[in-house]
């Protein structure tokens, strides 16, 4: 018996999938969701011109303190980002070009973006991991 994948059976799956009306409504659904991405993305841009990033940061470290770590592993999981630091970290990656930073860097597939004085690092493993650190002195200010 043949170990090998048939291919040929996968790609037609595919091919039919995507012609499905199934597959369509699946495409229409994530198109919408990019385009709703891209308008928050908008949205945040026109914030970030009236208000004060600093202040974010400041809140986002803070509610990811001690107790957001204690209710993450409560409730069976390991600490995660909140649905305002998901968005940030998602914002920075998709509209900033990844850097090279010798000081944050280490033997997993790391990505680092600098953005308004902070580093923000996704670390790749077993799982993801963010860090974010003080963009002039390296300083680590949170990690999920």
């Amino acid at each position: 018996m043949s170990m090998g994948l048939d291919y040929k059976k996968m790609e037609k799956a595919l091919d039919d999938f995507v012609n499905s009306p199934e597959g369509i409504a699946f495409f229409e659904e994530e198109k919408l969701k990019k385009e709703l991405k891209l308008k928050r993305f908008a949205h945040f841009e026109e914030w970030l011109k009236h208000n004060d990033f600093e202040a974010l940061m400041y809140r986002l470290i803070l509610e990811h303190g001690e107790e957001w770590r204690e209710k993450c592993y409560h409730n069976g999981y390991e600490p995660y980002p909140n649905n305002k630091l998901s968005f940030l970290i998602d914002y920075v990656s998709e509209n900033r070009e990844p850097i090279r930073v010798s000081q944050l860097e280490n033997m997993f597939g790391t990505d680092i973006w600098f953005f308004k004085g902070y580093y923000f690092r996704l670390m790749y493993g077993q799982g993801t991991a963010f860090d974010l650190f003080n963009g002039s002195d390296f300083k680590h200010l949170l990690s999920v």
